[in-house]
């Protein structure tokens, strides 16, 4: 499954915006489960999210609603269906699949739930539709990231050359412990020097594998674009940052797209 998303604007409002899509607000633990939708405490008024055995359930409208999804429900036959852009995402309320653009089948673990009238649907949902999700049992928490935001927060912590700051907050254990603090300065410098002042992610790819989710993303500086490719583990943390120049055919047929 993948996504192409023209992200400049994304970017540049990451940039200005500093830490606040960066770090999740901070909340306290409590009996329900808080849910942080690209950095942002996301308002569930009425509808919290909750655990459900070794699953985490986050109620569908208002989480898709803030992704810019439009809902439809049809009572009659149990189906559901997401709308944005050009994107058609549709599953039945009894089953654990659902269908991408009318052709891609993709499961998901936990079954769907109805409670007091509300749709929730299994934190593995949104994994499932292509979102890097993770939960932290000490803090009662689950965080839903895009790929675009993520992409767009870590170049720009290289680009404000944060890179404790990414380190800590990105990076797996077997990741930060393999690219030390060091490295990853060398890298972004050793590419970013001769292409200019960075202005922002241009475009974004990004699929899911059986272990890792690839985020390869295009940034733009003023001489030249560079390559920015992110491996995601399972737990939404990274496990492999790449930066390479883009060589001329390829940022032609980036444009092109």
């Amino acid at each position: 499954m993948k996504r192409k998303i023209a992200a400049v604007i994304l970017s540049i409002l990451l940039l200005a915006a500093g830490s606040a899509f960066i770090s999740p607000q901070s909340v306290q633990a409590a009996d329900n489960v808080k849910v942080v939708l690209n950095g942002q405490l996301l308002p569930l008024d009425g509808a919290s999210a909750y655990k459900n055995g070794s699953g985490v359930m986050i109620p569908l409208r208002e989480t898709a609603e803030a992704l810019r999804y439009k809902t439809t429900y049809q009572g009659s036959t149990g189906q559901i269906q997401l709308t944005r852009y050009k994107e058609t995402i549709e599953f039945k309320l009894s089953g654990q699949e659902l269908t991408l653009n009318g052709k891609e089948k993709i499961s998901f673990k936990e079954p769907i739930e109805v409670r007091q009238k509300r749709i929730y649907v299994p934190l593995s949902f949104f994994h499932a539709i292509g979102l890097i999700t993770s939960y932290s049992q000490a803090e009662s928490q689950a965080e839903i990231y895009t790929p675009e935001v993520t992409a767009g927060a870590v170049s720009g912590l290289l680009a404000a050359g944060k890179y404790q700051e990414l380190q800590n907050r990105y990076f797996s254990e077997p990741a930060a412990e393999q690219l030390s603090l060091p490295q990853i300065q060398k890298s972004w410098e050793g590419i970013a020097g001769p292409a200019g002042n960075f202005f922002g992610i241009k475009a974004t790819e990004s699929q899911w594998g059986e272990e890792n989710m690839t985020i390869q993303s295009v940034l733009s500086f003023t001489k030249a674009e560079v390559a920015l490719t992110l491996s995601i583990d399972k737990t939404g943390k990274i496990s492999g940052l790449k930066l390479e120049p883009v060589i001329a055919d390829e940022a032609q047929s980036s444009q092109a797209n």
